[in-house]
């Protein structure tokens, strides 16, 4: 079984929901607890495992670049940082795309800097631990209910059950319109989908497969690749221990702090 030697972190996206805190600055960088977000995530990679993390930027994030490039091989980070420009915003799976001669033949972990998770293990090595079990690319999984709906980004429920902390997942829904918020859909909980996989080295060809469906500058998510996998029997859920922090939201990233050190008024 491969070990998760690799991890992936895209920062290609441009933060309109974070606005207001960032002001046209990269959302990647602003701190959680005093340390800038996307090293918390670099934290996480390193202490999963991953020795090599790909940053996927883009243009006009020289500040972001100088950062993560300095923090490579610092105590509790990764030994090398490498960093590519996705020079259009072209959706998630692109993003992932480009890590395809980074990752070879290895798995690779991918951790979006929107999430984080306060747990013992962490997130992106529970996934590995998933894939050494079942052999298939794992996407998380957390619960989210009507009493915290108003903290996570718009997502959808994915239907499936519990086995251990594998989720099987009977159906990835499409993306619909684009709500503020989670939609429980009336009932007091649902599981979702959130921000780290692991993939296997097939997945780069499954991208290109479902980019050749698309029309020319459609965006290339990460939803309908996931479909194709789960209908190959290829994909699984890891049900995450521990608390997820939807920091892409102003009210997620409030949390973070209040939770990680540092009070926002």
């Amino acid at each position: 079984m491969k070990q998760l030697t690799k991890a992936l972190i895209p920062c290609g996206g441009k933060g309109t929901r974070m606005a207001s805190l960032t002001h046209g600055g990269a959302k990647e960088l602003l701190p959680i607890g005093g340390v800038p977000l996307v090293l918390r995530v670099m934290e996480e990679c390193a202490a999963s495992g991953a020795r090599d993390v790909l940053i996927v930027s883009a243009p006009g994030k020289g500040d972001l670049e100088e950062i993560v490039r300095e923090a490579a091989g610092s105590p509790g980070m990764p030994r090398t940082v490498q960093v590519v420009i996705q020079r259009a915003a072209r959706g998630l799976a692109d993003a992932i795309r480009m890590g395809r001669d980074f990752a070879g033949d290895d798995i690779l972990g991918v951790a979006l800097p929107d999430n984080l998770f306060i747990s013992e293990t962490p997130a992106l090595q529970q996934l590995y631990d998933v894939y050494a079990s079942t052999g298939k690319n794992v996407v998380a999984i957390v619960e989210l209910t009507a009493e915290n709906k108003d903290k996570y980004g718009p997502t959808a429920i994915y239907p499936g059950h519990l086995e251990g902390d594998q989720y099987i997942i009977d159906s990835i829904p499409d993306k619909g319109p684009r709500q503020s918020t989670f939609d429980l859909g009336g009932a007091s909980s649902a599981f979702t989908g959130v921000g780290r996989y692991v993939f296997r080295p097939g997945v780069f060809s499954a991208i290109d497969e479902i980019d050749a469906t698309l029309p020319s500058g459609k965006e290339l998510d990460d939803i309908p690749v996931m479909q194709l996998l789960l209908r190959r029997n290829a994909l699984t859920g890891c049900r995450i221990r521990g608390d997820f922090l939807d920091v892409g939201l102003p009210s997620g990233y409030k949390e973070a702090n209040d939770r990680l050190g540092v009070p926002q008024r």
